[in-house]
């Protein structure tokens, strides 16, 4: 009785598969097995450079490499990055544009104002105890060329950097005549004929050092991040900008206003970003600055986020924006 179980389960596995006793497939067994299992062809884009692969290679390859130059201006332009309130992408801004800029043939040199050091990090300039810094320019009256360094590996980058010494020169400058034109003197005395850019890093305050830079610039640039808290001490730093106009520096002035840590998720960011653009007008960049993790990774490795991975959505925003403020100095955004 169990052998002919065995046989008749043996005839029950053969014809599920279609095979016969005699080890011969059944062809309408195999029809249908056929018919059960279609092979699916994905469909193809007519174009294959339009898919977000695609696109992400292209903007890694353009970030590395393959790069159209950008307008020069016809002479120097000296830019203070502030903002008071912390957190809003001063340093990052200050260091991606200035290598995206580097990046498309300008020559830029960042200026280190921020006792943290932030920016000097990110360029991968060394700025420990006993490094020549921003702090012997200021304090000690030592020439800015002394200081200056190149930035990493990027042709056409340089950074002036800044110590923890630099903390404590607000205070060793209160007794300084002309405390407040102390970097100013310096980049006249420092040949910026060989440059396109002179971007200046603020630290958190209105302190000396961003009296400093203000005195120093002829042109503001304004990041803001896209927060409610954001918008309270710009109407401060603008009122402190005029004071510098009107008693030091008569060329000063709000060139330009780039939005940062953009979330389009939130109602709030937009309507940050309306009312900027509305108090501002053609002074805010077009484009704005998402947030991004790789922005936040990138100075971990001594490296700005275009260079660090330049098909990111950062990179890509600043790139963007270097260009706009590139298309300025040839009078078209």
């Amino acid at each position: 009785m169990d052998q002919g179980r065995s046989e008749a389960s043996d005839s029950e596995v053969h014809g599920a598969l279609g095979v016969s006793e005699a080890g011969a497939k059944d062809p309408a067994a195999t029809d249908v097995s056929r018919k059960t299992t279609p092979v699916v062809v994905p469909e193809v884009p007519p174009d294959p450079t339009e898919t977000p692969i695609a696109r992400a290679a292209e903007a890694a390859v353009v970030g590395r490499g393959e790069r159209q130059p950008w307008p020069r201006p016809p002479r120097c332009r000296i830019m203070t990055i502030a903002n008071q309130k912390g957190g809003v992408g001063k340093t990052t801004t200050a260091v991606n544009l200035a290598a995206s800029l580097a990046q498309h043939g300008s020559r830029v040199l960042v200026v280190d104002l921020d006792p943290q050091g932030n920016a000097s990090t990110a360029l991968d300039v060394p700025h420990h105890a006993g490094i020549p810094s921003v702090y012997d320019v200021l304090v000690d009256d030592r020439p800015l060329a002394e200081v200056v360094r190149p930035a990493g590996d990027m042709p056409g980058l340089y950074c002036a950097p800044a110590t923890i010494d630099l903390a404590g020169a607000e205070i060793e400058l209160v007794p300084v005549v002309a405390r407040e034109l102390r970097l100013v003197r310096a980049l006249k005395a420092f040949d910026t004929s060989n440059l396109d850019y002179v971007l200046v890093d603020c630290p958190p305050s209105l302190g000396l050092l961003t009296l400093n830079a203000l005195v120093a610039a002829e042109e503001v640039l304004l990041p803001i991040q896209c927060e409610y808290y954001a918008l309270e001490g710009v109407q401060q730093l603008l009122n402190t900008a005029e004071l510098v106009r009107v008693n030091f520096n008569p060329g000063l002035h709000v060139s330009t206003v780039l939005l940062t840590m953009y979330d389009g998720r939130t109602r709030l960011a937009s309507d940050v970003a309306d009312d900027v653009r509305a108090h501002f007008g053609t002074s805010v960049l077009s484009t704005i600055i998402p947030r991004s993790v790789r922005v936040s990774e990138a100075p971990s490795r001594g490296q700005s986020v275009i260079t660090y991975d330049p098909a990111s959505s950062g990179a890509m925003a600043y790139t963007e924006a270097a260009r706009e403020l590139a298309m300025q100095s040839a009078g078209a955004r």
